[in-house]
């Protein structure tokens, strides 16, 4: 399912890179720093740190220009940030990697290409492969009951966010992914799920369209 899905989203936007004209096209790069919190749910989650943790994300992106000031953009970013774990004993982390794609409908407005403010909306899609072994087993090892984690492959976030452009080619914003699903869950022998955890990120980027 997950690799339907990704030749779905590799297919619409060929499709839409395809009918339009090459000037109605913008390509670049982009990166930038996250901060992340968890949204947590299970008898353990005071024992997460949940605030201020952060992570990078960078890749390539492409704009479709389209009329009254709006455009459609995506990209395909590596990102990652780290979950952390502590208790009396130890301070435990993990590195959660992903492939992000993020698909927004983008508005701006400009004065001569000089400056311009934009805002932008859309679905933002990620494919986990991080997975949270230390943290799992160590909980395992404090209580002597197997612990498994199950980093969930593919989620959705609603992503919504602002920013300025400046002399028409770098892009300076921020927003906010709301997760629709739990990033991943922990599960104990015997009890079933103890934790699950919901990804919430802020996003700093910038972006050069060339």
């Amino acid at each position: 399912m997950i690799k339907q899905f990704k030749y779905l989203v590799v297919a619409a936007m060929l499709f839409i890179v395809s009918g339009t004209e090459a000037k109605t096209l913008s390509f670049g790069l982009k990166g930038g720093v996250t901060l992340s919190s968890l949204s947590l749910n299970g008898d353990v989650e005071k024992m997460f740190s949940s605030d201020n943790r952060a992570g990078f994300f960078i890749g390539p992106m492409i704009g479709v220009n389209l009329p009254l000031g709006f455009e459609v953009d995506g990209a395909v970013m590596y990102s990652q940030n780290k979950v952390i774990y502590s208790d009396e004993i130890a301070t435990i982390s993990d590195i959660q990697r992903m492939i992000e794609i993020p698909v927004n409908l983008k508005w701006s407005i400009g004065f001569k290409n000089i400056i311009g403010v934009y805002a932008t909306a859309g679905p933002d899609f990620m494919f986990n492969f991080g997975k949270m072994n230390d943290i799992a087993g160590h909980l395992t090892a404090v209580n002597n009951t197997p612990v498994t984690a199950d980093t969930k492959e593919f989620t959705v976030g609603i992503s919504l966010g602002a920013g300025v452009v400046l002399v028409g080619h770098l892009q300076l914003g921020f927003n906010y992914i709301i997760p629709l699903q739990d990033s991943y869950t922990f599960s104990a022998e015997g009890l079933g799920e103890v934790l699950s955890a919901k990804d919430k990120r802020w996003q700093i980027s910038a972006a050069y369209l060339f």
